[in-house]
């Protein structure tokens, strides 16, 4: 593939990563994807495939997005002290909640999962989710063990929170006025990451980092 096809392939999973961020996977159409961008949907089908295999390359391409955040943060341990150990994991919050700021689609795509979208393309989330929390998990799990945290809480639960208070507060339609979630508003990042912060610190029972 020469470097002017690359381009244009990546600019089709950009813009099919937004059209499925806003309109899930069942209420986006590849004729309607190909008018958009003005190509022919038989060149679209030729390249990626059918709806399902440009929907399953959207969703890849986000995951692995999603992965080398949480490894690149999670790399640090194990630490030797609750000291390392806080600070990898406000390292990892704010890496993600970083991704999720320059990314909302990437988020959007899976509350559209929540919601029931695709159900016809099962096991996304045992393949690309679930591996990630459970990494996440481990090392929780690993660092109470090694009396660093608070070894009462859930890990698995514990993680999932993290992730649900991430897309909730970006993407919740249920926080009313004054103070709705706005990705461009320049509070938006320091209050949440103060929140996810503070989270951390109550939950695990972390030192200063």
């Amino acid at each position: 593939m020469t470097s002017a096809e690359e381009q244009q392939s990546e600019a089709v999973i950009d813009f099919a990563t937004r059209l499925f961020a806003a309109f899930g996977y069942d209420g986006t159409t590849l004729q309607g994807l190909a008018e958009a961008m003005g190509y022919d949907v038989e060149w679209i089908h030729d390249t990626f495939g059918d709806k399902r295999d440009l929907y399953l390359s959207v969703i890849e391409r986000a995951s692995l997005a999603q992965r080398a955040v949480v490894e690149g943060a999670l790399a640090a341990l194990p630490a030797r002290d609750p000291a390392g150990v806080a600070s990898a994991l406000y390292t990892l919050v704010d890496r993600y909640l970083d991704l999720c700021l320059s990314n909302p689609q990437i988020p959007a795509l899976w509350m559209h999962r929540w919601l029931g979208d695709a159900a016809d393309i099962p096991d996304l989330e045992q393949r690309y989710a679930v591996p990630l929390i459970n990494l996440t998990r481990d090392a929780l799990r690993s660092a109470a063990r090694d009396g660093f945290i608070d070894d009462g809480i859930d890990a698995d639960l514990m993680v999932r929170t993290l992730v649900w208070s991430v897309y909730g507060f970006l993407h919740g339609e249920a926080l009313a006025p004054p103070d709705p979630p706005d990705p461009d508003n320049p509070k938006t990042k320091p209050r949440l990451q103060a929140h996810l912060h503070q989270l951390l610190d109550r939950m695990l029972k972390l030192p200063e980092a």
